[in-house]
């Protein structure tokens, strides 16, 4: 997963999806737009995902990318130090 501080919601990929056994609720259907613009039509599946020991649960899009991007629905709960010289990142208790 990457983390994308400028996506409004989290992204699974759907192979990850698809090896966990979770169902996908094809009549869920949400129109994603990129940022050139581009729109297309994904499938919602309702899980737990856990980042940072932290457990949110709820309907998640599903896209048939290899990797998946964790969004500001997620970011927006956690404090995280993004250290671009050091090509890390932590999170930030506080």
């Amino acid at each position: 997963m990457l983390i994308d501080s400028g996506a409004d919601v989290t992204l699974l990929p759907s192979e990850s999806v698809n090896r966990l056994g979770v169902s996908i609720d094809a009549d869920a259907v949400y129109e994603l737009m990129g940022f050139d613009g581009s729109r297309s039509a994904v499938p919602a599946a309702y899980l737990d995902l856990i980042f940072e020991k932290q457990v949110f649960r709820g309907r998640f899009l599903v896209v048939d990318q290899a990797i998946g991007i964790i969004g500001r629905d997620i970011l927006n709960h956690v404090s995280i130090l993004l250290d671009g010289p050091h090509l890390i990142w932590r999170r930030v208790s506080g």
